[in-house]
This record gives structure tokens, C-alpha cells and sequence, in this order.
């Protein structure tokens, strides 16, 4: 206010000094006064309108006023009482001194008496947690007793039963500690696997349940169906699962404070020196219990209770691991974020797997039996190999002319310098040194008998399991392999596939030279189990059941399909090797440079390429593929009676052209019907393995493109698929071979007929010529051997068109016969007839081409015997030119001919004018020779 007001009276002074006339200051002066009477009055009002503030105001001050001085003189007063004060404190120091070190004395000896009290009820405390399972209060507790006794009570003797107490209370606290971390390590995870398993197999005892109450009269709605059983199974399994995640992290909650309290009473050192120790034999005692617990879920042994128990032992041991994974993260937090002991020497999760894998070792060494499985398969000889020597098959007296010796067996196989045999030595002694450990197996459980094979049930879920191992122990990125995985693989490839090639290659000899084992089969038993329609060859069906455990063998150990695949090679090889010398046997029974005609003629190009043009050749082709792409076998083919009579001339001039009219030596066919009822079986069982070789190699295929199987070489799978074509293209040749062989028998018995038989002997002989006897019995005979062992379709396509061979052979016959009469004449037809009668009988069809030769013949009867060759003639001329031509040219000639010579005495010129009109005739009807 002060310097607003000096400012003001500046400003004013300021204003005055600049006027420059006294006119002007009085005029300033003036209004300055008016301003300040104006001022005074606006005052004058204010104090009037506050006085009663301001007298108040007054007051107030002056009793403050009053106050300060009074406290101005207490004060004064009280440091002259200090001052006082002070004097005679420091008069009585000394004393004051020694009373202050007393009461801190008391002080002490309150709070030790205090610590005692409370040292005294730490102990049923401590037993109060431990019953409550609040093992960290207790720890708590332990550690605070600890620090009282190791701290001002030390010294204090009448505590020694107290910290006696005390130490027994933490020892058995630390057992106690043990003993829980033990069971949520081992025997919690174990038991949670082990209801699962429970779980899961007590569904069908539920279902049985639920069907046998609603049997004794609910409604048939609440029946549980096969259809609902594994929804029931799901379900439970699902309720089993659900709590599964909770109860894994309350365990490892509790594992995680058990951790806590082992540390808080430093006891972690020594806990975590018992784990490691006692791992092989905590999980040694897991396999144990959990064998006999599938034991008693399965009181009979199956094929799937060990890969079952592997399943479950595998699944224990993971959750172990996790377990031993959650002490150690404990463990290594402890030590990042307390100011704990250091030098703790904690183990591995390497160290764990290790264990795993070597309890897994044993187990499997139990259950694969090794140590006998070794010894036996190095006194046993590999008999089959591809550089192994094939020893020529035993055939029986069809497949066989002569008994060659067998090659001796050499021992391919010895496993003493084996990486196995040393890993088994190695083995037996860690085996020894575990014995303290619990790894002995002397009382072990076993679910099955041991056996190498088992390897097949358990390989790829054990492999799964080892790809984790390596996984976790980073096995991939150092290129290397876990101890499990070598130990699988050396006994695998050392000993079971050893064993394999031995069971392989007896079973093979087995099929190849025992006599028994080229017999068929049951057809009954074929159907039931190998799905064929017709009997097959024993050493086939054998051939095809190691090519079925092959092909098993495959899928369940894929990492050695290559070498399974190899074997099958190599074995249908040796099989088909069998089969080219039964072949061989059958159709070449003499020396080596005979051979039966039905086999020469299969093996003829031109007649192989022509009857494999045919369109029946083609439709058993059509019905094949079919087949053997899982289509049914209901494709026929319906030719009709002139298709076939085209394609049987066709044949029939082939055949006819290959062998002329030379009279077949009796060596030269298959004579006995078993001989073709054998080649029946091998083309039945060839064709049938074909296809079953081929679905193979599609598998294979398939599961390389899926990537179910490892990437295997495509030169093997090309080899499986030429052997399935070599014995597809074997099977083929034996039924090209019956097909002929059938007609090749009608020219056996036919062809002399012309040669031998009199036609032109009067008499009243009604029986057959014995050539047609004899070929009504070999076709009879034929068919029967062959129609139970082939399929109808080949049935059909073995006889279809015989009757036109026959009839081609009957009518040209007729340029042999030197003369025929009228009995002649029906002595031909009833031979006609009783062919036609057994074709009929085989084919179940008219066989019309039997009526065509036997109107052929009765060309020769359109005329009385007393009338002259020229009318004779002239009748059949006229026959010609009324119904038009039936036959060609030749045949014609033939008859005519024939019909000169049954009556004699015409002219030369004659037949020869006649020979030329039947020509013109032809011409003019468009009929060729």
C-alpha cells in the first residue's frame, strides 16, 4: 500500500512540475483538493458504518498483547527451573547410570525367559503342522527354534532336552518331507496312470451292468448299445482327464513347497543326494506295481496287455520326469532369489532320463528275453539272404524228374563281436552294480512270455517315447542318439531280424520242398482265410502268410521297412525261382529238349501274341482288374455264337497251321488229369499272390506319399512290382497252357480218326469210334479235375470254341478217309453226336459247330448209294445253288472228292468238270477257299 501510495503522490508531483503556467497548478491544485474532501468523506463513512468492527478489534489485540507477556514470563521461569535441574543431574549420574544398566539387565532376562516359554511349545506345535500337513509353518518354527538355541540360549544348559527334542522332531520332519516328496514324485503319478487305466477298462463291465439290468425288464431304450460303448468310454476317460491338469498343479505346488521347507532346515544337500540315488530303484519298484496292476485288469494275457503296459510304464515315467523337472526349477529358484548355500550339487534332467531309459533297458531285456535270444540265434544258421545259395526245390513226382542235392547251410549270422553282444556285457555288469539299487528283477512280474517278437506290439510306441527323450535331451541338433534308441535298434536289427531271416527262411524251405506243401489247401479254409474263391497250392498260402508278416512287420517297425522289403524281395524271388521249376516240371517231363506241344505252342510268339488279342483273353483281363481293384468279381463277357465262331476259325487255323495233320506222339501232352489239375492250382495261386504282391507295392506307395513309412528306395519297389508281374505272367502261361492243352488232346485223338476208321463196312455197330470214346473221357476227365480248382470264367475260356476245333478236325478228316457209305455216313454222326453230348455236358451250351460237321458228312447221303457220282454230285450242286453255300471251297472239293472215291468207276473228266462248276458256283456266291 505504501508504494502505491508514494507512487501515486510521484505521479501527481510529476503532473504539477510539468504545467507551465500558475493557472494550471491552481486548476491541478484545486481538483486534487476536491478529490481529497471527497476521499475524507467516503472515510468518515466507513469508520462510521465499521466502528463496532474496528472497537472489537481493539480488544481482541489488546488481550493478545496481555497473554504474550505473561508466557515471556513463564518461560523465563521454566529455564531457570531447567538450568536448576541440570545442576543437580549431573550432581547424581553415577547412580542414575547404574540404575539404567539394571533395568536393561531385567529387560534381557524377560525376553529369554519369553524365548524359553515359547521354546517349550515349539515341539507340539511343530507336531500340530506336521499332522496338518503345513509343513511350512512347521519348517518355520524348526528354523525360529534354531535360531533361539543357536543364538543367546546357546549357552543355557537347561535347554538340552529341548534341543534334543528339537533335533529328533527336524530329523523325523525331514523323513516325513522325504517320504511326501517321494510319493508326489513316484508313487502319485504312478497311481493317477494307473486309474486312468482302471478307468478305461472298466467300461465293458458298466456295459455288461447296464445290459443285464435291462434285461430283467426296462425298457429297451436305456439299453447301453455297441454303438454307445465307446461314448461311455470317451466319457470317463474325459472325467478322468478333466481333473487331471488340477491335480498335476496342486502337485507340484506341493512338491514345490516341500522344496521350500527341505530348504528352510537345510536338508536340501542331502535330499537332493537321496533323489539321484534312489531314482532306478523307485522306478525299478513303478514297473513292478504297475505290471501286476495290469495283470489283474487282464487276468489273461492278449496281444495288447504288454504294449498296454509299456503305454503305462512310459506314461509314469514322463510324469516322473515332469516331477523330478518341477524339484529342480524349484531348486534353481531357491538359489537365484534367496542368499542360500551355493555349493549345492543338484542333479540333472539328463541324469533323470538316464535312469528312465535304463529301467526301460531292463524291462525290456525281461520281456524280450535277450540273453537266450542271443545264444540262440548264434547257434542257429541264417538260411536266408540274398547271397545266401538256393538250394533246389523237393517237388513232388509232377514238379520234379530228378532229386539234386541240397546246399549246406552256413552260419550267416553271429552276434559274439556284435555292438548288441557287447552292449549285453556291458549291460550285465551295470546289472550287477544295480543290484544295491533294486534293478536285479529277481522278483520281477511278467505279464507274458518272454519272446523277441514281442518287439513287433510295443516298437513304435516305444519309439515315440525315445523321440521325446532325444527331444528333451537335444539329441537332434548334437546328430546323435539316446542309450534307448541304440539299445532298440541293435537288439532289433541283431537279434530279432536274425531271428526273423531264420523263421523266414525255414518257412520258405518248408514251401519249397516238402511234398505236402505243393497240395491245396481246404477251399473252405482258403475262403476263411485268405479270401479266395478256389483252392490254392500250401506253399503258396505259406509264400503268402511270411509275405503278410512281412508286410506287418513293416508297419510296426517302419525304420526297417527298407530291410523288410529287401527280404520280400529276395524270398518272392526264391519262391518264383520254385515255381518257373515246377512249371518246368510239369511241361517239359523228359529230357531237356522236349517239351509237351501245349507248352511250345504258349511259348510260340505269334500264337501268344494271337490269343492274347482275343477278346476272351481280354475280358479275364477286364475281370482281374477289376478284382484287384476291390471291384466284384461279377464281370462276364457275352459274346455271341458267331463272334465266337469267327475268333475259333481264327484259332483253329493257327493251331491247325502249327501242326499240320501229323499224329502227336503220346509224350508230347498231359496225359494224367492230375497234371493239369496241378497246372489248374499254380495258375489259381499265382494270380491270386500276384495280386496280393501288387496291392502290396500300392501300399507301400501310399504310405511313402503319406510319409507313414521311411522314404524307401523306389529300385525295391520296382523289383516288387516285376515279381508280381513275373508270377502274374506265370500264372497266365499255365492257363494258356490248359487252354491249348485241351485242344491239343482234340487233335491227339482226332487226327487218326480219318487214317484208322472204316466207314465203309456194312453192319449194325452203334457204338462210337474209340478215338471219340477216348476223347469224351479225356475232355470228362479234364473237366473235372479242373472245375472245383479254377474259377468258371477261365472254366469258360479253357473249353469255349473247342467244339469248332473239333469240327474243323472231324471235317478234315475226310480228305484221309478212303471211302464211305451210308452206314460210314452215320457211323460219323454218332461220333458227332457223343462229342456234342460231352461238350454239352462241360460247357452247358447247344455247341452248334458239331451240327455244322454233321450236316458236312450228310452232304454225302443227299443221295440214294445207287445213284452214279454225277448225280451225286448234281444233287449237291443243286443243294448249292437252292440254300447257298455252308462251307468253302476246300471242303467242298473234299466231300466231292470223297464222294468220288465211295463210287467208283467215273470218268477223270468228270470230276474235273464238275470241280470247275462247283467253282463258278462259288464265284458267283462270293465264297472263297
Amino acid at each position: 500500500m505504501a508504494k502505491e501510495t508514494s507512487g501515486l503522490l510521484m505521479n501527481v508531483i510529476g503532473t504539477l512540475s510539468s504545467l507551465s503556467s500558475n493557472e494550471q497548478r491552481d486548476r491541478e491544485k484545486a481538483k486534487l483538493e476536491r478529490e481529497f474532501k471527497l476521499s475524507d468523506q467516503r472515510l468518515e463513512k466507513l469508520v462510521a458504518t465499521h466502528h463496532r468492527d474496528l472497537a472489537n478489534v481493539m480488544q481482541i489485540y489488546s488481550k493478545v498483547s496481555v497473554s504474550i507477556n505473561d508466557a515471556r514470563t513463564r518461560i523465563a521461569m521454566v529455564k531457570g527451573q531447567l538450568a536448576a535441574c541440570r545442576g543437580l543431574l549431573h550432581c547424581r549420574r553415577d547412580e542414575l547410570k547404574k540404575l539404567w544398566l539394571e533395568g536393561v539387565e531385567h529387560k534381557q532376562v524377560l525376553l529369554m525367559l519369553n524365548q524359553i516359554e515359547k521354546l517349550k511349545e515349539i515341539p507340539d506345535k511343530i507336531n500340530e503342522n506336521i499332522a496338518k500337513k503345513n509343513y511350512i509353518a512347521a519348517a518355520q518354527l524348526i528354523v525360529e527354534a534354531h535360531e533361539n538355541l543357536q543364538g543367546p540360549l546357546q549357552n543355557v544348559e537347561a535347554l538340552k532336552d529341548v534341543r534334543s527334542d528339537l533335533a529328533s522332531k527336524q530329523e523325523r520332519f525331514y523323513k516325513i518331507l522325504l517320504e511326501d516328496l517321494s510319493h508326489y514324485i513316484y508313487v502319485k503319478s504312478s497311481n493317477d496312470v494307473l486309474q486312468w487305466k482302471r478307468a478305461a477298462n472298466a467300461q465293458p463291465a458298466f456295459q455288461r451292468a447296464s445290459s443285464g439290468r435291462n434285461s430283467s425288464g426296462r425298457a429297451s431304450g436305456n439299453m447301453m448299445t455297441k454303438s454307445d460303448a465307446p461314448k461311455v468310454k470317451s466319457l470317463m476317460l474325459e472325467i478322468v482327464g478333466s481333473s487331471q491338469n488340477s491335480q498335476d498343479e496342486s502337485s507340484n505346488q506341493c512338491i514345490s513347497n516341500i522344496i521350500q521347507c527341505l530348504a528352510l532346515v537345510n536338508k536340501l544337500p542331502e535330499t537332493l543326494e537321496s533323489l539321484k540315488s534312489g531314482m532306478g530303484t523307485e522306478m525299478t519298484a513303478i514297473t513292478r506295481k504297475t505290471a501286476q496292476q495290469v495283470s489283474e485288469i487282464h487276468p489273461s494275457s492278449n496281444k495288447n496287455v504288454l504294449k498296454e503296459l509299456f503305454e503305462a510304464v512310459m506314461e509314469q515315467m514322463r510324469r516322473i520326469v515332469n516331477a523330478h523337472q518341477v524339484v529342480l526349477d524349484s531348486v534353481k529358484g531357491l538359489l537365484k532369489d534367496q542368499q542360500y548355500n551355493n555349493d549345492v550339487v543338484m542333479y540333472t534332467k539328463e541324469d533323470v532320463w538316464s535312469q528312465v531309459q535304463t529301467v526301460i533297458q531292463v524291462l525290456l531285456s525281461q520281456y524280450w528275453d535277450i540273453g537266450s535270444t542271443a545264444s540262440k540265434s548264434s547257434n542257429s544258421g541264417g538260411s536266408f539272404s540274398s547271397n545266401s545259395q538256393l538250394a533246389a526245390a523237393d517237388l513232388n513226382a509232377y514238379f520234379s524228374r530228378r532229386r539234386q542235392p541240397r546246399a549246406q547251410k552256413t552260419t550267416l549270422f553271429r552276434f559274439e563281436g556284435s555292438l548288441h553282444s557287447i552292449s549285453l556285457n556291458d549291460s550285465n555288469s551295470d546289472h550287477c552294480k544295480q543290484d544295491s539299487h533294486g534293478l536285479d528283477g529277481s522278483d520281477r512280474v511278467l505279464i507274458v512270455e518272454p519272446n523277441a517278437r514281442l518287439v513287433i506290439e510295443i516298437y513304435q510306441p516305444l519309439m515315440a517315447f525315445v523321440q521325446e527323450i532325444e527331444t528333451a535331451l537335444g539329441c537332434s541338433s548334437q546328430g546323435t542318439h539316446c542309450a534307448l534308441h541304440v539299445f532298440i535298434t541293435v537288439f532289433t536289427r541283431d537279434v530279432f531280424l536274425s531271428q526273423i531271416h531264420i523263421e523266414m527262411g525255414t518257412a520258405l524251405d518248408e514251401a519249397t520242398r516238402k511234398l505236402d506243401m505243393w497240395k491245396s489247401v481246404n477251399p473252405t479254409e482258403s475262403i476263411q482265410n485268405t479270401k479266395a474263391t478256389r483252392p490254392l497250392l500250401q506253399s503258396t498260402v505259406q509264400v503268402y502268410r511270411c509275405l503278410m508278416e512281412i508286410r506287418q512287420l513293416m508297419e510296426a517297425l517302419p525304420q526297417f521297412a527298407q530291410h523288410f522289403l529287401g527280404m520280400t524281395c529276395n524270398m518272392l524271388l526264391r519262391y518264383s525261382e520254385t515255381c518257373q521249376a515246377a512249371y518246368r516240371g510239369l511241361v517239359q517231363p523228359d529230357s531237356e529238349d522236349k517239351r509237351v506241344i501245349s507248352a511250345t505252342w504258349a511259348k510260340d510268339e505269334d500264337i501268344h501274341r494271337f490269343l492274347r488279342s482275343l477278346p476272351s483273353w481280354t475280358a479275364l483281363q477286364t475281370v482281374r482288374a477289376h478284382r484287384n481293384s476291390g471291384a466284384t468279381d461279377g464281370e462276364t463277357y457275352e459274346d455271341s455264337p458267331e463272334e465266337i465262331k469267327q475268333r475259333s476259325a481264327k484259332e483253329t487255323e493257327i493251331l491247325t497251321g502249327n501242326l499240320g495233320d501229323a499224329i502227336i506222339p503220346p509224350h508230347e501232352i498231359l496225359a494224367d488229369p492230375a497234371q493239369m489239375r496241378i497246372l489248374a492250382l499254380l495258375q489259381e495261386s499265382l494270380e491270386w499272390f500276384a495280386a496280393h504282391i501288387q496291392e502290396l507295392a500300392n501300399v507301400i506307395t501310399r504310405s511313402g506319399a503319406s510319409e507313414s513309412l521311411l522314404a524307401l528306395p523306389e529300385s525295391n519297389v520296382q523289383t516288387l512290382l516285376e515279381l508280381a508281374k513275373d508270377f502274374e505272367d506265370l500264372a497266365d502261361t499255365c492257363l494258356l497252357v490248359l487252354h491249348l492243352e485241351v485242344r491239343v488232346h482234340c487233335f491227339y485223338h482226332l487226327v487218326p480218326l480219318g487214317r484208322q476208321a472204316l466207314f465203309w463196312l456194312n453192319g449194325d455197330n452203334q457204338e462210337p469210334d474209340p478215338e471219340i470214346g477216348r476223347l469224351s473221357r479225356d475232355l470228362t476227365a479234364i473237366d473235372e479235375s479242373l472245375s472245383a480248382f479254377i474259377q468258371p470264367r477261365k472254366h469258360r475260356y479253357i473249353f469255349e470254341g473247342v467244339s469248332h476245333l473239333v469240327s474243323s478236325i472231324i471235317m478234315s478228316s475226310v480228305q484221309h478217309i478212303r471211302r464211305m457209305n451210308e452206314n460210314g455216313v452215320k457211323k460219323m454222326c454218332r461220333n458227332i453226336f457223343a462229342l456234342q453230348q460231352t461238350l454239352t455236358s462241360i460247357t452247358l451250351a447247344r455247341e452248334p459247330a458239331l451240327d455244322h460237321a454233321r450236316q458236312y458228312f450228310e452232304l454225302l447221303c443227299t443221295t440214294p448209294e445207287d445213284y452214279t457220282f454225277t448225280q451225286g454230285m448234281e444233287e449237291i450242286l443243286n443243294g448249292i445253288l437252292e440254300r447257298g453255300s455252308q462251307y468253302t471251297e476246300l471242303e467242298y472239293i473234299q466231300v466231292l472228292h470223297l464222294l468220288n472215291k465211295s463210287r467208283p468207276g467215273t470218268a477223270s473228266n468228270e470230276i474235273t468238270r464238275h470241280l470247275e462248276r462247283l467253282s463258278e458256283i462259288l464265284g458267283e456266291l462270293g465264297v472263297t477257299v
